[in-house]
C-alpha cells in the first residue's frame, strides 16, 4: 500500500466531531511526506475506535 491510498484511507476513517471523513475544521491535520504520515489533534484523538461501552 503507498502512502497516498493509505492517507485517503485515513481521511475517510478517522473522525472529527462525531463524524468520519470530517476533518475540515482545524481540529485534525494530516500532513504527507514521501513514505510518513503526520496526524495532529486538537480534540481528543482515540487510538481505537470505542465499540461498546464499558460498565
Amino acid at each position: 500500500m503507498d502512502a497516498v491510498s493509505f492517507e485517503q484511507f485515513l481521511q475517510e476513517r478517522i473522525k472529527a466531531s462525531g463524524k468520519a471523513g470530517n476533518l475540515t475544521g482545524d481540529a485534525v491535520t494530516m500532513e504527507r511526506s514521501k513514505s510518513e504520515i503526520t496526524i495532529t489533534s486538537e480534540v481528543p484523538f482515540f487510538k481505537r475506535p470505542h465499540l461498546h461501552p464499558q460498565a
